[in-house]
């Protein structure tokens, strides 16, 4: 089994311990089965086709949480946006407008590092009204990301069935999407991958549903880092005539582990620091 090898003993025991937590709540509201499974997001910043609004045919789509996943860390933040005019030249006000769930389980039978995302907007009275994409940052080092999701009710207290997961594309957010352009590269960054979504109170879906990516495990660890992850309002001339708007939330990221000579060499380092630290005191 690869265990994330920044933990410490006292890390590894609590994610133990979450694991246990959370684990039963997700095998006892899903089961083990899976109607779909992990998909790999096409590698030149196109949409990846296929998701589909019946779970049965969903190939993003899979019931729950395997067992065989390990939950590592997880962690609740407020999503809190400042809120421009439509010129983006006036602050209005900044608002807490939802929570955001973010998790990171191992999988041991693939070898593998699995992201959750989870939004839910509870406040839709400070000009966010919808939320039209997710975005997480941290991929760079991997050729294949592959994306899943399942559905958050049950899990997650207050959680409706959750919005699925739509067409994940290894790009940031793209306001004016153009598939001819997509197809030649125009929105590829290798660093993000971007989830569409409609979380809407007005449209009767309070919150998304459980997005998971994949990335290998082997030499990589996870950390938390600031502005991994990007929550955005997509503009729209109906619907109330929506603003673009976006907010950036710590999360958690893929990093490498270093390989033992570079452990080799910081230890080297530092015995030489504490070694001319000492002579510099015998000096005195």
């Amino acid at each position: 089994m690869i265990l994330n090898n920044k933990l410490s003993g006292m890390e590894i025991m609590r994610g133990l311990f979450l694991n246990a937590l959370f684990g039963v709540a997700f095998s006892t509201a899903f089961g083990a089965a899976q109607a779909g499974g992990f998909v790999d997001v096409v590698n030149n910043g196109a949409r990846t086709p296929g998701s589909t609004t019946n779970i049965a045919t969903d190939p993003f789509y899979i019931d729950g949480v395997s067992d065989q996943w390990t939950l590592l860390e997880t962690r609740t933040s407020a999503v809190v946006f400042d809120v421009y005019d439509r010129s983006r030249t006036t602050l209005l006000g900044t608002y807490t407008v939802g929570t955001f769930i973010d998790s990171v389980w191992s999988d041991a039978s693939t070898d593998s590092l699995i992201f959750g995302s989870y939004f839910q907007l509870t406040d839709n009275t400070t000009g966010i009204t919808e939320i039209n994409s997710i975005v997480r940052s941290g991929f760079s080092d991997f050729e294949t990301v592959s994306a899943a999701w399942t559905r958050a009710a049950g899990i997650y207290d207050g959680a409706a069935l959750g919005y699925r997961l739509r067409d994940p594309s290894r790009s940031d957010y793209v306001a004016t999407y153009v598939a001819a352009d997509a197809a030649n590269g125009a929105y590829f960054d290798a660093d993000k991958i971007a989830i569409r979504t409609d979380v809407s109170l007005g449209e009767g879906n309070p919150n998304s549903g459980i997005y998971f990516l994949r990335v290998s495990a082997s030499g990589y660890s996870y950390e938390l880092r600031d502005d991994v992850v990007r929550i955005v309002q997509g503009a729209s001339s109906s619907e109330g005539g929506r603003i673009f708007q976006d907010a950036y939330l710590a999360g958690f990221a893929v990093v490498p582990v270093p390989e033992p000579s570079e452990y080799a060499m910081f230890l080297a380092g530092l015995g030489m620091v504490g070694f001319v630290a000492r002579r510099r005191m015998n000096r005195v």
